[in-house]
């Protein structure tokens, strides 16, 4: 081993040495010689492809300065295409004998007075070239000169991937005087017609090709100049048969847009090549001559042993099974290799068993993982296609788990994940497969063996299990679980769909009371498919103007008359139609939207209320305006809203926040302090839909709110039932002692109206007084 390695680093040195020497001497003057040729070459392009931009610019300015061009931009209305000046000046012939491809003319409006689409190479018209203007309007709008009379732009654009040259000069009178009335535009297409001129032009073979998208240039990317002392990034490759030269240039806008290649053939260094081979052949042969007499001698003493240590690696290699051992014969060096390799193999076979059995279970419970289950369902699938069996998929998520773990650590609430693990273990019979898909979501797949009622007393059975309170470091621990069950093939044919659909199920569980199950339905695909729509055309509903206010008024009852409205947010869409607020707001509060469409309609009230204001100068008016608790926690709000009464010149008292009952009890710390600081600046401050949620005295009297508005729940049964007559009534009583105002909600009837009336309410709304309506409706609204 050591006399071949010898002789073969010895042999290599010295061929290495020949091989740099020729190289260094001749070859690589060579290769120096062909990249300076290269990039000669590379220059005559470009300077026969910027003069392409000189000769188109020549030809535009001269149609551009004519008065005849001046006067027809200035007609009115638009000429048409039979127009005589047109007729004689942008015929055919122009087009081919100036090698254009499109003619635009536009006036300072950029309306197109005349577009012309023309192919000079097969001498035919094409169709208008409407892509080219909108390209030009848009993305390229800063080719248009404007009314500049100086601005002459020649430069380079793409258009779906086609590289156009554009020449866009203000129209002036021959005296190139202005002002400046429109623009003439003249393009040439960067086509295989022009590349075949180009290459004709600079005498060398090039091609031209669009760069679809920014990409990273090579690491030795350099610099070559071209006219006008600018530089462009060049670069070569070489080939065994020809060197490459690359240089890529940008459109008008400083982006790339295409790449020029130019290539030259290597006749010197091939030649050279050749000599380098045949000598270098000559002493391969002789080193090769030298091994094999010294293999020959060596074969019987080591090769062979050598060859069968490397046989029996290639048998475990192919094989690809660790369990197998080279056999071990003698007492040399490689007897000792062969134990080795042995002891070696035995490290890599635990190693992977131990690699395999991580990679398909979950370290904290033992249980199979997600990988584990889309392998197991990809069988099963298969085999269900076969067999026409049935299986079902459980999606078992628990309840609050992050309650646990933020509340008690993260230790505490990986004992309720190993503690889950096990009760749903004990849950599954003999042929059932449980999985821990990640955090606190776990999957069982069960066989269908009878009906699809014994999944239901699964499910059943897993809640309960999963409900019984758990023992987490001597404190017990109530949760529960949320199950999502769907059936393969009824539901799902593949592991991804079905377990899509698995958590679809689940996750309705979570938003109808948690704690139970629910089978996958058509129901909730719409549901979910409704749900993600209005997600995704939210976000556009300010830009396409879809939303708009519409106003409840508030009766006050000791006047008679209006002295107040409730601001309502409305969606319109043209897909879905009217989007009620039940289904919109929470998408947007998921979606962190709601931030900017409450400042929306903060600024849609104010701005309505000047109007009001404008018409009525005297107006006493107070616009109430619902405020999420989402809005309420952002650490920047009260600057934000106090910013926006300041910029529409808002009196801060004339406007009305509206928190809900249930969130300001639930965030009581957090919302007292910001409701705090609103009230300071001037605000009214309502508690919303007070007695549908904790109805806690303790919060009322201690949180800063002006006014209370009854929940329509307990209006609606005034006329029927004594005990909301009187619960009404006290809170009224109970209001007005802690100096609160009280607007009740939901008043639908004249009997509910005048029973307010008696117990003192101060204000009231709903559908009695008046239905949510536009604007101009308000101020007229009368009692029926």
């Amino acid at each position: 081993m050591k006399i071949m390695l010898y002789v073969g680093v010895t042999t290599f040195c010295l061929l290495t040495i020949l091989y740099v020497i020729f190289r260094s001497a001749i070859i690589g003057n060579y290769e120096m010689m062909e990249n300076n040729d290269t990039q000669q070459g590379m220059k005559r392009i470009l300077y026969s492809y910027f003069d392409e931009y000189r000769n188109l610019g020549a030809i535009t300015i001269n149609y551009a300065g004519w008065d005849d061009t001046y006067r027809f931009v200035m007609r009115h209305p638009v000429p048409g295409e039979d127009d005589p000046y047109l007729a004689v000046n942008y015929t055919d012939s122009l087009f081919e004998s100036s090698r254009l491809n499109v003619a635009l003319l536009l006036n300072n409006r950029n309306e197109v007075y005349f577009a012309k689409a023309y192919d000079y190479a097969s001498h035919k018209r094409l169709p208008y070239p409407g892509p080219f203007v909108d390209a030009l309007l848009t993305r390229y709008s800063s080719l248009l000169p404007g009314a500049n009379p100086a601005s002459r732009k020649v430069g380079l654009i793409l258009l779906k991937g086609r590289p156009i040259i554009v020449a866009a000069f203000p129209i002036l009178t021959s005296n190139n005087e202005g002002p400046v009335h429109g623009t003439l535009v003249f393009a040439r297409d960067v086509d295989a017609e022009f590349t075949r001129y180009l290459s004709e032009k600079a005498d060398t073979e090039l091609t031209i090709e669009p760069v679809s998208h920014p990409a990273a240039l090579p690491g030795d990317t350099g610099k070559i100049r071209g006219p006008g002392h600018q530089d462009f990034p060049y670069w070569t490759r070489t080939e065994p048969n020809a060197i490459r030269g690359y240089a890529l240039l940008p459109d008008i806008r400083g982006e790339p847009a295409i790449m020029l290649q130019y290539t030259m053939p290597r006749e010197l260094s091939v030649q050279a090549q050749r000599d380098n081979r045949f000598y270098m052949a000559f002493f391969l042969v002789s080193g090769l001559l030298f091994y094999l007499l010294v293999n020959f001698v060596l074969q019987r003493f080591v090769f062979s042993r050598m060859n069968r240590v490397k046989s029996g690696m290639k048998t475990i290699q192919a094989e690809q099974d660790f369990s197998l051992r080279i056999p071990e014969i003698g007492n040399d060096e490689f007897t000792r290799l062969e134990k080795s390799f042995n002891r070696m193999m035995s490290s890599l076979e635990f190693a992977q068993q131990e690699i395999r059995y991580q990679n398909e279970h979950d370290s904290l419970t033992g249980l199979a993982n997600r990988k584990a289950f889309f392998l197991k369902v990809k069988r099963l699938v298969y085999a269900g296609a076969v067999n026409r069996s049935q299986f079902a998929v459980l999606y078992i998520d628990l309840d609050h788990f992050k309650r646990v773990n933020d509340g008690m650590g993260h230790q505490a609430g990986d004992s309720l994940l190993q503690q889950a693990a096990v009760r749903l273990e004990r849950c599954l019979g003999e042929g059932d497969f449980l999985y821990r898909l990640g955090g606190d979501e776990f999957c069982a797949v069960v066989p269908v063996r009878a009906d699809s009622r014994e999944i239901d007393d699964l499910a059943v059975k897993i809640t309960n299990a999963l409900a019984v309170p758990y023992d987490l470091d001597g404190r017990s621990i109530n949760t529960s679980a949320s199950v999502g069950i769907c059936l393969f093939p009824d539901h799902g044919i593949d592991a991804e769909g079905l377990l899509l659909r698995a958590d679809a199920a689940m996750l309705d569980v979570k938003e109808n009371g948690k704690g139970h199950h629910r089978w996958f339905s058509a129901d909730i695909e719409r549901q979910r498919t409704r749900k993600w729509s209005i997600e995704r055309l939210l976000k556009h509903a300010l830009q396409k103007d879809e939303l708009r206010l519409v106003f409840q008024p508030k009766w006050d009852l000791p006047s008679d008359r209006i002295l107040g409205v409730e601001a309502l947010l409305r969606w319109t869409n043209p897909e879905l139609g009217a989007v009620s607020p039940c289904e919109f707001i929470p998408a947007a509060e998921s979606t962190g939207l709601i931030h900017e469409i409450g400042e929306w309609v903060i600024r849609a009230a104010c701005r309505q209320y000047l109007a009001w204001r404008t018409d009525e100068p005297g107006l006493s008016l107070v616009v109430a305006v619902n405020v999420s608790g989402i809005q309420l926690l952002e650490p920047d709000f009260v600057r934000r809203i106090g910013r926006i009464v300041e910029e529409e010149n808002m009196d801060p008292r004339c406007l009305e926040l509206e928190v809900t009952e249930t969130f300001a009890i639930e965030n009581f710390e957090e919302v007292s302090d910001v409701l705090v600081r609103l009230r300071s600046m001037g605000f009214t401050i309502s508690i919303d839909d007070f007695g549908a949620g904790y109805s806690s005295m303790k919060y009322i009297c201690e949180l800063p709110v002006q006014c209370m508005k009854i929940d329509k729940a307990l209006v609606e049964c005034l006329s029927e039932d004594v005990r909301h007559q009187i619960v009404v009534a006290k809170l009224i009583e109970m209001a007005h002692r802690l100096e609160l105002a009280v607007v009740a909600e939901g008043v639908e009837t004249r009997e509910q109206l005048d029973f307010l009336r008696s117990y003192g309410c101060d204000q009231v709304q709903g559908y009695f007084i008046g239905r949510p309506m536009p604007a101009d409706q308000v101020l007229g609204v009368k009692i029926p």
